[in-house]
């Protein structure tokens, strides 16, 4: 029986306050606003159908050279730091880890991200994952970045969930890797997985975790009537088995929804 939980988190909006991208990155490259930064990227590719995570990042690669500066890991990381949370996602991994491990579970936290992993690895909380999935690029010998290495879009996070799932987390690039056939015993059950999203572009995250008895949250922003109107209609839609205010303290709606579920989970494993 496998004694581990997985909780996949989508990052922008779920855990941060906005895109990682707009605590101090888009102002170092003299924007004020990130959607006026994320236009300007699409507009270098604009009628070429370019993904957008591809635009994302070749854009922001061709910015940063326009300024005059160098897009290394350490310039994305410096940036990390500075990104805003909601409250108390700080606490919530010793919180949450203290729950399962009561009841013999490890829990594992993982980010399944359409940002930048440069970026989540300089964060305050990049040590409680047991993996980054993000888009980010290949370096050349003098760790200047000079394209993709992985792309990690709407449908493609899909991809990492099964990663975890098998407990193949590394060798993105091996196909092989992600579709060797492994014994049922060895794959970590839907039903221990828990994906927290908010928005659209986390649906068929959603989908692939509730239709296979996991448990899909969509959380949204406490001040905003129309992130709340999204998670609602994600509910009424199917597409997720709970929505709550991404408040992350102890004993609030979300905290006690993930309690309540890990005890359940470890009460249907003695069945």
């Amino acid at each position: 029986m496998q004694k581990r939980i997985a909780l996949l988190y989508d990052f922008d909006f779920t855990l941060s306050k906005g895109f990682m991208q707009e605590f101090g990155l888009i102002q170092d490259l003299g924007f004020d606003d990130v959607y006026k930064f994320f236009r300007a990227c699409d507009a270098m590719y604009a009628g070429q159908d370019v993904d957008r995570c591809l635009s994302l990042m070749s854009g922001t690669r061709e910015m940063v050279k326009s300024c005059g500066k160098i897009l290394n890991r350490e310039y994305l990381k410096n940036f990390g730091k500075n990104i805003k949370y909601y409250d108390g996602v700080n606490e919530w991994f010793d919180k949450i880890n203290a729950i399962g491990n009561a009841l013999g579970y490890e829990i594992e936290h993982y980010i399944i991200s359409s940002g930048f992993r440069e970026l989540l690895e300089g964060t305050t909380i990049a040590k409680h994952f047991k993996r980054l999935y993000a888009n980010f690029y290949a370096y050349d010998s003098e760790g200047k970045a000079i394209w993709p290495a992985q792309v990690v879009n709407y449908t493609a996070k899909t991809q990492y969930i099964y990663r975890v799932r098998k407990n193949m987390l590394d060798n993105l690039s091996s196909v092989d890797e992600i579709n060797r056939k492994i014994p049922d015993e060895d794959e970590l059950p839907f039903s221990h997985m828990i994906y927290l999203g908010d928005s659209e572009t986390d649906i068929p995250s959603f989908k692939m975790i509730k239709t296979r008895g996991g448990q899909a949250i969509c959380v949204y922003a406490p001040d905003s009537e129309k992130a709340k109107n999204i998670a609602e209609r994600c509910l009424v839609e199917g597409r997720v088995n709970y929505f709550a205010p991404a408040d992350y303290r102890e004993n609030s709606t979300l905290f006690n929804y993930v309690k309540d579920y890990i005890e359940l989970v470890a009460t249907n494993d003695k069945q």
